[in-house]
């Protein structure tokens, strides 16, 4: 794969240090455990349970839809760590720890724990339920957005990708509504593109 892993450091580069950077900017001067509540980063047993129950059923439906859609279900095997030509050690960094430890609560913390709070506290003045609503939809659109567009690929490989992850955003957005939480949305980021990484990994 021409270019691979350094398209693919790039594109997590260019989401990584601008989520940061907001992270950092909103809760500057705050102690870490203080930043981390504010953000909802807490964990329940029952978190685990909601987690593996989203990240199995979007995993299940992005493939459904493929399916539909293309005839086959996208999950296509990467190159065999031979033809990449890269080390081990930068294979498993790139192409395991990324994407299915440190992008799931990079992104949780960013996606759902700012972005969506800021929008529910924001539309205060709305009912609850409609406020919550609001901010899960808008802030699964702009995560679905940004996942398509720093997707190397086809249009239609993008506008694919950006429904999985619409879906995904809806059901991890609504679980850290409903329980003030990020641990399900967490752990369900981490199954769904854990699932993703598996069913490609080269064999």
């Amino acid at each position: 794969m021409p270019g691979w892993p350094f398209l693919g450091v790039a594109a997590y580069l260019a989401a990584w240090i601008p989520f940061l950077a907001a992270l950092a900017a909103s809760f500057w001067g705050e102690s870490f455990s203080r930043a981390m509540a504010g953000l909802g980063l807490r964990f329940r047993a029952l978190d685990v349970l909601w987690g593996i129950g989203i990240g199995c059923l979007v995993r299940a439906i992005d493939a459904t839809v493929r399916l539909t859609a293309t005839g086959s279900t996208g999950l296509v095997q990467q190159p065999t760590l031979s033809a990449i030509g890269s080390p081990l050690a930068e294979t498993i960094a790139w192409g395991i720890v990324a994407p299915v430890i440190i992008a799931p609560i990079l992104e949780e913390l960013y996606f759902r724990g700012l972005m969506q709070r800021t929008l529910g506290e924001a539309l205060a003045r709305f009912g609850s339920v409609a406020r919550w609503a609001a901010a899960v939809v808008v802030t699964s659109v702009v995560f679905a957005a940004v996942h398509a567009l720093l997707l190397v690929a086809t249009p239609a490989e993008a506008l694919l990708a950006g429904i999985a992850t619409f879906v995904f955003a809806l059901a991890a957005g609504t679980t850290a509504a409903v329980t003030g939480r990020l641990g399900g949305a967490i752990v369900g980021h981490v199954v769904f593109n854990g699932l993703g990484v598996l069913l490609t990994w080269p064999v």
